[in-house]
């Protein structure tokens, strides 16, 4: 387990300069793919990868991801890392390094290695390393990131052929799982996220009101198990603490500001589950507040 995060530089530049650099053979959407522009989805088409992968584990979306693309491998993705875009002006806490990690930006799509991603819709690639505290970090350049020693960066769920395929070029990069693994977990955290968004990114307001989260999460697992799994509210707050001693980025503040930019999707995720679970009192009760946040 590393005690420290690590800082990457990226380079920005254009889909124009990423098409004419040649083919490439991965990309990964932090975007659900109905939710990305038209002018991306066309880019990324005249790119033409071999594969693409979806963070997003929104009922459905792998299947949308080929229609969006076809004659595209898809595969679902589940980042084992935190990671975060520095804004301009925050020191770059850097204490060490890590060798060919991946990068995440802010929406779109971003890569394994030196492959191609999107930063406010154009392309980065994650090229040299950038290291140093008192450098300030330019916006869109520098990535603050964490992920625990030797674990995989990602996990990876598909058709088979598709998965090896990828193991074997990404090597430790990423492991894979059955599907069951990829789209099971976010339905025991994403309530608690969804409740972090409702309460305004506070993570003190989100530790005293677990019940609800607690409640959404076991009526979503239900449906994909087919018995009712208790999750309470008591172990969650367990399980916050822990987080918070485990991890070197400050989680506190980390998670409101990260998934505040997501809360579409969480709010989507929630709704796709309460439509086949029953009941799905909380579940729905969480996906009104995000539709207040809103309003």
């Amino acid at each position: 387990m590393t005690r420290v995060a690590a800082t990457r530089r990226v380079t920005i530049s254009d889909w124009a300069a990423a098409a004419a650099d040649g083919s490439w053979d991965l990309i990964v959407l932090t975007t659900r793919p109905d939710d990305l522009d038209a002018e991306v989805v066309s880019a990324i088409r005249d790119i033409s990868p071999a594969f693409i992968a979806t963070t997003s584990q929104v009922e459905g979306d792998l299947e949308r991801a080929r229609a969006v693309f076809p004659g595209t491998q898809a595969v679902i993705f589940g980042p084992a890392f935190l990671s975060e875009r520095l804004d301009s002006g925050a020191p770059a806490e850097v204490v060490r390094t890590a060798g060919n990690q991946v990068e995440e930006t802010d929406s779109g799509a971003f890569s394994a290695g030196s492959r191609i991603g999107e930063a406010d819709r154009g392309v980065c690639t994650a090229g040299g390393q950038g290291s140093g505290a008192d450098r300030e970090a330019e916006p869109g350049r520098e990535v603050r990131f964490w992920a625990p020693a030797g674990a995989p960066r990602f996990f990876v769920a598909g058709p088979s052929t598709a998965v090896r395929s990828l193991v074997s070029r990404l090597d430790r990069l990423v492991l894979p799982v059955p599907m069951e693994a990829v789209l099971l977990p976010p339905r025991v955290f994403i309530p608690f996220v969804a409740e972090l968004s409702v309460r305004n990114g506070s993570w003190v307001a989100l530790k005293s009101h677990l019940d609800r989260p607690a409640k959404a999460a076991s009526e979503a697992v239900r449906p994909r198990l087919g018995v009712q799994v208790p999750v309470f509210g008591s172990a969650a707050h367990v399980v916050l603490e822990a987080v918070e001693r485990i991890v070197p980025i400050d989680v506190t503040n980390y998670a409101g500001r990260h998934f505040n930019r997501h809360v579409g999707q969480t709010r989507d995720m929630l709704a796709g589950w309460a439509e086949s679970a029953d009941p799905a009192h909380a579940l729905r009760e969480l996906v009104a507040a995000l539709d207040a946040l809103v309003d």
